[in-house]
């Protein structure tokens, strides 16, 4: 098994292209906003991106994986100025394992969120 990560021309946090081979296991997370333990969202966005972040990690180890075998998210924004904030903090949770990424503005999102992010990874088999 091998995910091969192509980083974006850009230079931004992100891979223009994540190839994947082998056998293993797809797990597509559902989009996650920033809930904190009393269902309320608060901060900054690039605080927001990074609860997200948390609760994408926390859905990933529950399934035996991590942020490593992320190959691929889409943020929802509601504002696109805020792009900046959202991809700083991608880069900081992602490191060198950057994900295929998108980025789209929308009306509005769940109890006043302002980011919201969905994944999908792939687990090699062990062997």
């Amino acid at each position: 098994m091998a995910i091969e990560r192509t980083p974006a021309a850009t230079g931004w946090s992100f891979s223009d292209v994540v190839s994947v081979s082998g056998p293993g296991r797809w797990l597509h997370v559902a989009g996650q906003v920033a809930f904190d333990s009393n269902g309320e969202v608060h901060g900054s966005v690039g605080e927001q991106a990074h609860g997200c972040f948390d609760h994408i990690e926390a859905v990933l180890a529950r399934a035996g994986a991590g942020l490593e075998h992320v190959v691929r998210i889409t943020a929802y924004l509601t504002d696109l100025t805020d792009y900046a904030a959202f991809s700083a903090a991608r880069a900081e949770r992602f490191g060198v394992n950057l994900p295929a990424s998108s980025a789209v503005q929308v009306a509005g999102l769940l109890v006043g969120a302002s980011v919201e992010v969905d994944a999908v990874a792939f687990v090699p088999d062990a062997g």
